[in-house]
């Protein structure tokens, strides 16, 4: 299966040397939070994550191709 993952700004300034986007392919599925420790993605620098566009808890199965969001947390004021 071809996971296309995007990752937010605001976890790539803290973690510098992840791409903006990865294309991660899996032959067995796997939950939203091992995706991110594959990757190398800090899980403590993720606020949620969303997969085809819906809000998905971080132990969530992936089972097929998918398009995955990584975000983190945002300032404001």
């Amino acid at each position: 299966m071809a996971l296309t993952v995007h990752i937010s700004e605001n976890i790539r300034s803290v973690a510098k040397d992840l791409p903006k986007t990865v294309v991660v392919e899996k032959s067995t599925s796997t939950t939203i939070r091992k995706l991110a420790m594959d990757i190398g993605i800090p899980t403590i620098l993720i606020v949620f994550a969303s997969v085809d566009g819906v809000k998905k808890n971080m132990d969530e199965v992936i089972a097929g191709d998918a398009e995955i969001h990584f975000f983190g947390t945002i300032a404001g004021g």
